[in-house]
């Protein structure tokens, strides 16, 4: 009976050097980003952040630097009926993920429809909000993906 007591706490030793020996970090290999999702809102104010009715209908585009490339839209979306957008791309050569601050911005092109937004209908230009990491999720369609949201909103007269 001694013995079997004696092997309870090897048995789960061993099964735990197994366990963290399989990880891929252990073996110094890196976890792969496969992907970016980028969460916002753009609101009806003068400056287009919320808080405030959120604007329906707009196109909004991921735009980011690529190394060796330079920028590029890498994906779009439409505001829903709140304000709020998704956009998933999945990862892409040169486009370094894990950072706090990606080289990306979200635009939208003004000025927008009067019965959209009658607030954003005067003002010409592209509204940009640079693209924040907020960590990564795993995702059933890319696995795991670096999630990001925006900051506020500008106005890039052109």
């Amino acid at each position: 009976m001694a013995s079997y007591n004696n092997g309870v706490p090897a048995f789960f030793l061993v099964a735990f050097l197994f366990v963290v020996a399989s990880t891929p970090l252990a073996h110094g290999q890196v976890i792969t980003v496969r992907g970016l999702t980028v969460n916002g809102s753009l609101c009806c104010t003068p400056t287009a952040n919320c808080p405030g009715q959120g604007v329906a209908g707009v196109p909004v585009s991921l735009n980011c630097t690529i190394v060796g490339v330079g920028a590029r839209v890498l994906g779009s979306g439409i505001t829903n009926v709140n304000g709020s957008f998704n956009i998933t791309v999945p990862a892409i050569t040169g486009l370094i993920l894990g950072l706090p601050m990606l080289p990306c911005v979200v635009t939208v092109q003004l000025p927008l429809s009067p019965v959209v937004c009658p607030v954003l209908n005067a003002t010409t230009g592209i509204l940009a909000a640079t693209v924040n990491s907020i960590g990564t999720v795993l995702t059933s369609t890319f696995g795991l993906v670096q999630a990001a949201t925006i900051g506020a909103f500008f106005n890039i007269r052109i």
